[in-house]
């Protein structure tokens, strides 16, 4: 299921390279890439230690009292990652090439963030 989920979602969205659903610790629950496998060993690479930037990111939004942090986009001279909280524990990500259409990435996830929410009830 998670695997059909992410491989919609990069087949919908124009300039994407890969999806991944990862847990706060680093670890790929499920990843889907596109034609090129490099692309996608660095995109767990990249998902894996992005996790430290995402649990800071977490706790300082909730630490000057801006609200609960929903999404992280960071934005590379060849990458652009998405990332969607699905709770405090699980995340998506999408990576896209520079010319990838970021607003229908956005939305996207937030249509499988909305999907998976059950599936990781805490």
């Amino acid at each position: 299921m998670f695997a059909e989920l992410l491989r919609s979602i990069v087949s919908r969205v124009e300039g994407s390279v890969g999806a991944l659903i990862m847990g706060m610790d680093g670890i790929a629950v499920e990843q889907v890439q596109d034609q090129q496998p490099a692309i996608g060993e660095k995109l767990n690479m990249v998902a894996a230690a992005h996790t430290t930037l995402l649990r800071n990111s977490m706790r300082m939004t909730s630490d000057v009292g801006v609200g609960a942090l929903s999404e992280l986009t960071i934005m590379s001279s060849d990458l652009t990652l998405v990332m969607k909280l699905i709770n405090k524990e699980y995340f998506l990500l999408i990576a896209l090439r520079p010319d990838g259409n970021l607003g229908r990435a956005r939305f996207e996830l937030r249509k499988a963030q909305l999907q998976l929410e059950e599936e990781f009830v805490m």
